[in-house]
């Protein structure tokens, strides 16, 4: 989430050649120096706990961070001692015990590992550390980020709101996630989040959502959170099908038109019948987007989850017709393009007559307005066409077509030239 810190820029005393060989090398006996060995001990722990809190890594490596703190061609020995030593006093974990317990407690890592006992922590770094386990967790950097994390969820422009509970989808989550660059660390921080119930997953029509959990209120997934969820899909399946329908209805107008052009009457008038039945979809569709959201407005609404269940309860018969929408999506596309089918046979064929006649009269209304409507269209684009130099042309055609006698000079009276024309 920031740009890489070096060893340097955490330590001072890094540019110490004389100390930074001490602290290079492998550990001594504690007796033979206390004071100095817990120096030393208290060093690497700190660097390293700055190292991976100012770099957002939260899964170390003991092979990679030697290469981390290498220095003038030189790794630290004592890396794995000091991890060792770390464990025991509580600084350092392996991640999955750390996942299991914080899974099981709910309980901050600090007052977690309080509460384990130290026997059994100077335990399971012996058997840590005697088995060479590869990675280990920096507790204190991974609140750090699992906190940094809640809040741009709760921040983010897409965050879908309940009455009492938040919601997130996992693509958008995802984008907030990868601002962690260290991938072990990414996916680490979410089996936190996951495992301390602050986020909890549930699928709705093949998607993934999280339920975003604050302080202590319930983890549970109910009717309301799927009903909410449910909502939010189909209201966005309706904006993009009205979006379709929309895009569709102004085609067929647009070849409707072109069809009139064409001269072909028939064909304008099957592009209107198309164009209909669609309003006619767009109509509907329209409808049910008002019900939905007069449903999410009333759950918003509610105050209390009797409330909120009743505002559900009020909207499940629109609800039930809409939790497969993949089906219903396959149904309009289905009678959609039957009809299409019906038009273009009737269309070649022409054996089809319609027998209603205020279908009829809609339709040549509709057809006479389109003509009405290119005709004017017409008109503008020749006024605006016009200029002088056009104008001047058009006189000059006129003239051309002018008869010898239009070009003499009429003087005198009306009734000679009369005269004369009628000879």
């Amino acid at each position: 989430m920031s740009s890489t810190k070096q060893p340097a820029d955490l330590s001072s005393e890094w540019s110490n050649d004389v100390r930074m060989n001490a602290l290079f090398a492998p550990l001594q006996n504690k007796d033979l120096n206390p004071e100095s060995w817990n120096a030393k001990i208290l060093f690497w722990i700190n660097l390293i706990e700055r190292w991976s809190s100012e770099n957002s890594v939260a899964i170390l490596d003991v092979s990679e961070l030697k290469h981390v703190f290498e220095r003038n061609g030189k790794i630290p020995h004592c890396l794995p001692d000091i991890i060792e030593e770390a464990v025991v006093r509580r600084k350092f974990f392996p991640p999955d015990v750390h996942l299991q317990n914080i899974g099981v407690t709910h309980q901050t890592w600090g007052s977690w590992a309080v509460s384990l006992g130290t026997s059994a922590v100077k335990s399971l770094g012996s058997k840590v550390i005697g088995t060479r386990v590869s990675s280990f967790t920096v507790p204190n950097s991974i609140e750090k980020m699992e906190k940094l994390v809640t809040e741009q969820i709760l921040q983010h422009s897409k965050i879908i709101q309940g009455s009492q509970f938040n919601y997130i989808e996992d693509k958008q989550l995802e984008t907030i996630l990868n601002e962690i660059k260290h991938q072990h660390s990414r996916e680490y921080t979410l089996k936190v989040l996951k495992q301390k119930r602050t986020l909890v997953q549930l699928n709705i029509e093949n998607r993934v959502f999280y339920k975003i959990i604050e302080s202590d209120k319930s983890t549970k997934i109910d009717e309301v959170d799927k009903g909410i969820l449910h909502l939010k899909v189909n209201l966005e399946r309706i904006e993009r099908e009205i979006e379709t329908l929309e895009n569709r209805i102004k085609e067929e107008k647009i070849k409707a038109k072109k069809s009139l052009q064409e001269g072909s009457k028939s064909a304008a008038k099957s592009c209107l019948k198309r164009k209909k039945r669609l309003d006619g979809n767009l109509e509907q569709l329209l409808s049910q987007q008002l019900n939905l959201e007069k449903i999410y407005e009333d759950i918003m609404q509610a105050e209390s989850n009797k409330t909120i269940h009743q505002a559900y309860e009020s909207g499940l018969a629109a609800m039930k017709t809409m939790v497969d929408s993949s089906m219903i999506d396959k149904t309009h596309a289905t009678m959609s393009e039957l009809a299409e089918l019906l038009d273009m046979n009737q269309e070649i064929s022409d054996a089809m007559v319609m027998k209603d006649n205020a279908e009829i009269g809609d339709l040549e209304a509709d057809l006479q307005d389109l003509l009405d409507e290119e005709h004017e269209n017409l008109d503008d684009i020749a006024r605006d066409k016009q200029t002088p130099e056009t104008n001047f042309q058009i006189a000059l055609d006129n003239l051309e077509k002018c008869d010898i006698h239009d070009l003499e000079p009429v003087i005198g009276k009306k009734e000679t030239k009369n005269l004369v024309t009628s000879s």
